[in-house]
């Protein structure tokens, strides 16, 4: 929370930056995000979904007895496709800046490693390839 509070109070991330993030969160086509606004609101994007996810499951999960029912599961899922749809649209939407292609957003599909490999390459520079 002191690590989000700090992010907009230091102007790092302004609520301008914000407001483009969720609202291109469709446009993966022609949007872009920086280094700065895509590490910045994707931090910030974490956490407020992790408090809501936490929020929600904590009411939907745990019986008396301390087993997870369905409704559990389902809520979970549903946690984790929103989750992902959004890591991969701003992903998209980064790559756009750094002028390379969208392909790269399949590194996503490699376990434990894709999530190292799309820090590494969203770390490269705006225009720093070409899109073909």
């Amino acid at each position: 929370m002191i690590i989000c509070i700090l992010l907009l109070a230091s102007q790092i991330i302004t609520l301008d930056d914000l407001s483009q993030f969720w609202d291109e969160i469709i446009n993966i086509k022609e949007g872009t995000l920086t280094r700065t606004q895509y590490f910045g609101c994707m931090f910030i994007y974490s956490y407020a979904i992790s408090i809501v996810s936490v929020f929600i499951l904590s009411f939907a999960g745990v019986k008396l007895n301390g087993t997870r029912n369905l409704t559990y599961f389902l809520l979970y899922g549903l946690v984790y496709l929103i989750v992902t749809f959004i890591q991969i649209s701003a992903f998209c939407r980064r790559m756009n800046d750094a002028g390379l292609t969208k392909w790269y957003t399949l590194v996503f599909l490699v376990p434990v490693i894709g999530n190292l490999l799309a820090f590494i390459i969203a770390m490269m520079p705006s225009g720093f390839g070409s899109p073909y």
